[in-house]
């Protein structure tokens, strides 16, 4: 029993390290400039031992991006009035601001766009699934309020980073919620 739980160990640490070094290295380059072999010297291990853990790179960014969604997709939220709208805003702006330099190097970067795309619509996937007719509309339709919301959020966040967050976080806060409800309001009951 001992010697399965060193081994154990070991595969977590080993898992670490090259999660870890990953993480980092993301945030210090674009995902084609990243190469296992250059994984494996930072993270101090072997090659084959990265392959016991990951086909390859793009294996280790699905886990990675699941791991980020599932991050937002446990958070409970409603859309069922203007009111859980504004506070899911101030959630999202909150969030956001305190996340991670891997989180905003995905969600702002120009070369990994593609990565958090994939990240928010499986966010967004969910929640039109666990949310489903709180609008009224056809799918269709409530396919686009879903979209809508999504994309704006995350294009007012980008925007806010480019300029390098010289707008207080409350008055960003503030903004999106405008610009973003006013959209919503012609589809969304209530205030």
């Amino acid at each position: 029993m001992e010697n399965k739980k060193q081994e154990d160990l070991r595969v977590r640490k080993t898992k670490e390290a090259i999660r870890s070094t990953f993480k980092s290295m993301i945030c210090e380059m674009d995902y084609h400039q990243i190469t296992i072999k250059q994984l494996t010297e930072r993270a101090q291990i072997n090659r084959k031992t990265f392959y016991l853990h990951y086909t390859g790179l793009d294996d280790l960014l699905a886990e990675l991006q699941e791991e980020i969604a599932d991050h937002f997709i446990r958070r409970n939220v409603s859309y069922g009035s203007m009111k859980d709208i504004r506070d899911l805003i101030r959630l999202f702006f909150e969030n956001a601001a305190n996340m991670p330099l891997l989180h905003e190097r995905l969600m702002c970067s120009g070369s990994y766009q593609s990565v958090w795309e994939k990240i928010n619509k499986r966010i967004m996937d969910y929640r039109r699934e666990t949310n489903r007719g709180v609008f009224g509309l056809n799918e269709y339709a409530e396919n686009l309020v879903f979209a809508y919301y999504g994309a704006n959020s995350t294009l007012l966040y980008r925007q806010w980073v480019a300029d390098e967050k010289k707008l207080p976080l409350e008055e960003l806060i503030e903004v999106a919620t405008k610009l973003i409800c006013n959209g919503m309001s012609s589809v969304v009951k209530g205030k």
